[in-house]
């Protein structure tokens, strides 16, 4: 089978060493718009094009692969495949749900193999996992799969990585495919259930969590991260009812950098190989991934929370006013209102209680006051931020706000275990409250 690759950067070299590996195939040609990466192919016999098109036209091949940056996977891959050229892609096959569609549209049209390459699938740790799985999933409690590194030991220069335009993203596009294939291959279909993403530098995400679950009802987990300080942290942890816990490190005995991959791209080619050889009956997990990408970023990008991100800065408050009774029929009511703006001056009362309430209108009526507080500092008090005394004492997380005294001052409700006072806690006119972001 003659091959050639398209796009000389850093994933280039492991297929081509995985080529010369085998005596089934043979580098035929090598694509790339720099003319200075192909001079030593030219010296060397192999031919060489700086325009993919041309390398088509050209009748040398049987099928080209492609590692090129992700928003050139679906237009090239299209091209190859009308000139019924077998395509094999680096994940992800493309970057939207719409591209690689049309990729299989035209692959199905030309009656060409459309292949993605998932070099974790072939590693041989996990294939070892694989065989170890017990045939009956129920007995799967949950699987925890993480997929770390620091990305600039793993672009090789390749600045497109880090291009959003050209990436589509992150950890999430660029990591996930692999991580996602990976745990598919050992539970068939997955489905997302939820996604959070975090650390976004110019767009791109550094860090990334998210939870499926596959068809047999196994709850999944995928942690990814571009942001190690240093090495690379990739394993499968298989955890089951019983308590047994089933493990692959996907690097254990592959102690030079990047160098499990030697194997697992060799595994990649002769599946292409096979591939090939099915024809029109093979079905590619390409497009499942993409589709799973893609509701991972819909998910994520709608929510507010970004993880490893501060989002705003604390505030503090002084004391005004000391209160030092307890209710246990307040009768105040829930707002519907998750946050309130405040500005610097403004004065507001602070409420403990033990009450949880959750719907607008609520009530609450078990309460304990603690008085009336100055913020020093404009801000935004929010649900789920934590109040400090001084600095140094927990004193419990707002949970709402009630407005029965607003436009004067709101009431800012304070979940705490025991209903508590200024008295209780000591309180002085002058003391500082302090607010900090914290958990929703």
């Amino acid at each position: 089978m003659k091959l050639a690759v398209i796009g000389l950067g850093a994933i280039a070299p492991y297929f081509v060493s995985a080529i010369d590996r085998d005596p089934t195939l043979t580098l035929a040609a090598v694509c790339d718009l720099d003319d200075m990466k192909l001079m030593s192919w030219r010296q060397n016999g192999v031919a060489t094009f700086t325009d993919y098109r041309e390398l088509l036209d050209s009748g040398l091949i049987d099928g080209v692969v492609i590692t090129l940056p992700n928003d050139l996977h679906a237009e090239v891959a299209c091209a190859a495949l009308a000139k019924g050229v077998a395509v094999c892609c680096e994940k992800p096959m493309a970057v939207t749900v719409e591209e690689a569609a049309r990729m299989v549209d035209v692959a199905n049209r030309s009656e060409t193999v459309l292949f993605t390459a998932f070099h974790r699938r072939y590693n041989r740790h996990l294939l070892d996992l694989a065989a170890r799985l017990p045939a009956d999933h129920s007995r799967i409690a949950h699987v925890v799969h993480r997929y770390q590194e620091n990305i600039e030991e793993h672009t090789g220069g390749d600045a497109w990585y880090l291009d959003l335009a050209r990436c589509g993203g992150g950890c999430v596009i660029d990591n996930g495919p692999n991580a996602l294939d990976a745990v598919r291959y050992l539970l068939g279909d997955l489905r997302l259930v939820d996604a959070t993403i975090g650390d976004v530098r110019s767009g791109n995400e550094f860090y990334a969590e998210l939870d499926l679950r596959s068809a047999s009802g196994v709850a999944v987990r995928v942690e990814l991260d571009w942001a190690l300080p240093t090495g690379e942290v990739k394993d499968i942890e298989v955890h089951l009812h019983d308590g047994t816990v089933l493990g692959a490190d996907l690097l254990a005995g592959y102690t030079e950098f990047k160098s499990s991959l030697e194997h697992e791209y060799s595994g990649i080619l002769t599946a292409f190989r096979e591939a090939v050889a099915e024809g029109r009956t093979y079905r590619d997990p390409g497009p499942d991934v993409v589709a799973l990408v893609a509701h991972a970023y819909k998910v994520a990008r709608t929510k507010e929370t970004r993880q490893r991100m501060v989002a705003k800065k604390d505030c503090s408050a002084a004391m005004v006013k000391l209160l030092f009774h307890t209710r246990d029929d307040r009768g105040m009511k829930l707002s519907p209102w998750g946050s309130r703006c405040v500005s610097a001056g403004e004065i507001h009362e602070l409420v403990t209680t033990t009450d949880r309430p959750v719907r607008e209108g609520e009530r609450v009526d078990n309460v304990g006051f603690l008085g009336f507080a100055e913020f020093l500092q404009a801000t935004v008090l929010e649900r789920g931020d934590e109040v400090w005394l001084g600095g140094d004492q927990r004193l419990g997380k707002i949970i709402g706000f009630d407005e029965c005294h607003f436009p004067n001052h709101y009431n800012v409700l304070i979940e705490v275990p025991a209903l508590v006072t200024a008295a209780d806690l000591d309180l002085r006119p002058g003391d500082a409250i302090h607010v900090q972001r914290g958990s929703q």
